[in-house]
């Protein structure tokens, strides 16, 4: 009786330990699709001063890109950007010259400040090769015209470009803006 009492024990324990072990402390967080967002504190500067600094990025220009739409409500700026593309070939599989769109909100509160870059999409300029929204698994255009490597290949691109807008964002948050007319 006492071996049968032991093994049912052990096969008990084991059991145990096995669920145990099989469990995680928690999920992993999954990033939004499509957004890269990030909260920058600032030294104690007053959130008016950090929305005159967003609205001077909005307006001013940029040789790499373009913003149009440029838009200022109540504690936030925003624009669209727009990058122009095209492969990097000389013949390529598939042309998908056109543009890279993405949509830059900048809100800002007291000693601190967030930028959302989103709505990051492809269109071609003939409209035949777009891929849509960037993180589509299939470009909008087909598998069969747009191969999965060029199609990473753009992905990648688009996500460099939201990077350099992003420290473009950083850059001129730092600058104090000059609100001097001068002498008329």
């Amino acid at each position: 009786m006492s071996r049968t009492l032991s093994f049912l024990l052990n096969i008990l324990f084991l059991g145990s330990s096995l669920l145990l072990s099989s469990q995680t402390a928690e999920a992993p967080k999954v990033k939004e699709p499509n957004k890269i967002t990030e909260v920058v504190t600032t030294d104690s500067l007053p959130a008016s001063e950090l929305l005159k600094r967003a609205v001077n990025f909005v307006k001013t220009e940029n040789p790499k890109y373009t913003k149009t739409n440029g838009v200022t409500a109540g504690s936030k700026a925003e624009c669209n950007i727009t990058f122009p593309v095209k492969p990097k070939e000389l013949n390529p599989v598939c042309d998908y010259t056109g543009k890279i769109m993405m949509k830059v909100i900048i809100e800002c509160k007291d000693s601190k400040y967030k930028y959302i870059i989103e709505n990051i999409r492809h269109v071609s300029t003939g409209g035949k090769t777009s891929i849509g929204n960037i993180d589509n698994i299939i470009a909008e255009c087909g598998s069969m015209i747009m191969p999965d490597l060029t199609l990473k290949k753009l992905r990648g691109e688009a996500y460099k470009y939201a990077g350099s807008v992003a420290n473009d964002i950083k850059t001129a948050m730092k600058n104090a803006v000059d609100n001097s007319k001068g002498d008329w």
